[in-house]
């Protein structure tokens, strides 16, 4: 890649203690650097944690619901040098509620969390990555896009959006070199089980080291 991408280092967007940290962890072995996106909160708290490991991690507060404050944070990261050459959009709003009995704001703030801010994501990224000639674009995607759920109606429709919109990036910048798909944990991630949130992470590592020629749009952890 060109010196103004860093093929080691990881964009993680919607930062947490949980398949985040798991995905920064599994990076970080290989030897990635991880620049960390959250609104703040626990995120320097969560960094710091990060760096008792030994690994190299920066942290960066920005609300995907302000989308264009957003967009603008991610410019300066991709137009900066060692820009990154691996992102994961991990963000969501599991917003509670109905489809009949919640707000349109409620539902278009969602909308703005889970689908508009992976499309950022990439709007932002591509040019520099098309330009590299590689590169990395992973969507955390869940069961609920396969199987709504009544009572979260926001995050169901927002996962199986955010799955259609990866799938037009993806046919997008595959003969750029760019690799764009989803990960979808067809599962509820709790530590200790089947479901832990390192046995996910490897497969986020393993879409991101296949082949060209073995490139999938969508990887699906079960739990097996």
């Amino acid at each position: 890649m060109p010196e103004s991408v860093d093929p080691r280092h990881l964009l993680l967007i919607g930062a947490g203690p949980g398949v985040g940290a798991g995905i920064v962890r599994r990076f970080g072995r290989e030897g990635f650097r991880s620049t960390l996106i959250s609104r703040g909160g626990t995120l320097e708290q969560l960094a710091t944690e990060l760096r008792s490991e030994g690994l190299e991690v920066a942290a960066v507060a920005a609300d995907i619901e302000d989308l264009d404050d957003y967009r603008a944070t991610l410019e300066r990261i991709f137009s900066a040098p060692g820009a990154p050459g691996v992102t994961v959009y991990n963000a969501a709003l599991p917003d509670p509620g109905e489809i009949l009995d919640t707000t349109i704001e409620r539902l278009r703030t969602a909308y703005d969390v889970d689908v508009l801010g992976g499309v950022v994501a990439a709007q932002v990224a591509v040019p520099v990555l098309r330009a590299a000639g590689s590169g990395t674009l992973l969507f955390t995607s869940g069961g609920f896009a396969d199987h709504p759920v009544p009572a979260l109606a926001s995050l169901s429709m927002g996962k199986a959006a955010l799955r259609s919109a990866q799938t037009l990036i993806a046919a997008g910048v595959r003969e750029d070199g760019v690799h764009a798909a989803t990960v979808t944990i067809a599962g509820q991630v709790a530590p200790g089980t089947a479901f832990d949130p390192d046995n996910i992470a490897e497969l986020f590592w393993t879409a991101y080291t296949d082949s060209k020629d073995a490139w999938q749009t969508e990887y699906r952890f079960t739990g097996a």
